[in-house]
């Protein structure tokens, strides 16, 4: 036990829309982010349309080995190129809406209806804005920045040594199904309780059915966080101990025997944020499996943001201004927060005198 006092963020962090916007623009733009999986895109022309933080963009598979990702608009007048949530570009050729301005799956511009196409070329971009794609077996990767980005390699190296070192092989797993919740509380609300597992005793009692949670520990490391727990006995989650990584910012990956899956949290506004869970299972396990474990995880998201939301409710009142975090069971909320404040706190536009919130 350590005397040691670690404070909270303060409420303006959970609350302000001018922190939120520094967070878009200082974390979620910079940042690699998770954005999909190889196994989502069937045929070449295949597209997912999809946001992060506010930030519109689209993945396609141009051909059986690579695939291009950018920015959802057109460079004419910054119409929205697809509006599909997902779909297939069946001619080769992406087409906008508006004016009809034309580029290839490669994002480069080929047809300016009524305008020269040269002379367009010469005053404006010839291709659509990129985005740069990293791939960890089949979880697909982007970073919004055009420049200063951290290498993929050196940016993923870490947790793939983390699943090397557990010998678990992510490429036995398959994509079953999907689930989207919504969530009326701040980004990080959300992931201030991913990230400990303290209140796990009295608000996820299936927890402490299965697991010594009084065993729990998070141990963090450059930029992800591993948390693990001894298990008492085999369930619907499986038999061996919990394996559960956090990678910055906004990425969860809960690991078992039989099963896997990636966690997206996606802040939508300063408090609102979408969860989007995609559920990977090894061929073995039956589809009455499969649907116990996801209902056993969507039990424990309720529970989750049922608790969020009364939290983030009562950030906004504006008499709470920040807590004390208990250091030896809150230790990965403490470095979630770290890392967020030396994003945003180092902006040129982190405007709250001494910086201290």
């Amino acid at each position: 036990m350590t005397n040691e006092i670690i404070h909270t963020l303060s409420t303006e962090w959970f609350t302000k829309n001018d922190i939120y916007q520094l967070e878009r623009q200082e974390i979620f733009k910079k940042q690699w982010i998770y954005a999909a999986d190889e196994s989502e895109f069937k045929n070449i022309g295949d597209y997912i349309n999809l946001e992060i933080a506010g930030y519109p963009f689209v993945i396609l598979k141009k051909s059986e080995t690579d695939f291009f990702a950018f920015h959802n608009f057109c460079l004419h007048r910054a119409a929205p190129l697809l509006t599909e949530k997902k779909g297939n570009i069946k001619q080769s050729s992406l087409t906008c809406r508006y004016h009809g301005w034309s580029y290839n799956l490669s994002g480069e511009l080929i047809a300016t209806p009524m305008l020269d196409i040269n002379t367009v070329k010469q005053n404006c971009s010839a291709k659509l804005h990129e985005i740069t794609i990293g791939k960890l077996d089949k979880l697909i990767f982007v970073n919004l920045n055009a420049e200063n980005q951290t290498s993929f390699a050196n940016f993923i190296a870490p947790v793939k040594k983390e699943f090397e070192t557990a010998n678990y092989d992510m490429n036995q797993y398959n994509v079953f199904g999907q689930m989207e919740k919504i969530a009326n509380c701040n980004w990080k609300t959300w992931l201030d309780g991913y990230q400990e597992c303290y209140h796990c005793s009295t608000i996820h009692p299936s927890f402490n059915r299965d697991f010594y949670l009084k065993k729990y520990k998070i141990e963090n490391k450059e930029n992800f966080s591993v948390h693990s727990c001894e298990r008492k006995h085999s369930s619907e989650t499986g038999d061996q101990q919990g394996l559960w990584l956090w990678h910055y910012p906004n990425l969860g990956l809960p690991c078992y025997e039989n099963a896997f899956y990636t966690l997206q949290v996606n802040p939508l506004s300063v408090n609102q944020t979408k969860l989007t869970y995609k559920f990977r299972f090894k061929n073995k396990v039956t589809e009455d499996e499969r649907v116990e474990f996801i209902k056993f995880v969507e039990k424990i998201t309720i529970e989750d943001i049922y608790i969020c939301e009364l939290v983030q409710k009562n950030l906004e009142v504006g008499i709470y201004q920040k807590g004390i975090l208990n250091p030896e069971k809150e230790n990965g909320v403490a470095y979630f927060h770290s890392l967020v404040k030396t994003a945003v706190m180092n902006a040129k536009d982190f405007a709250y005198g001494d910086k201290t919130i």
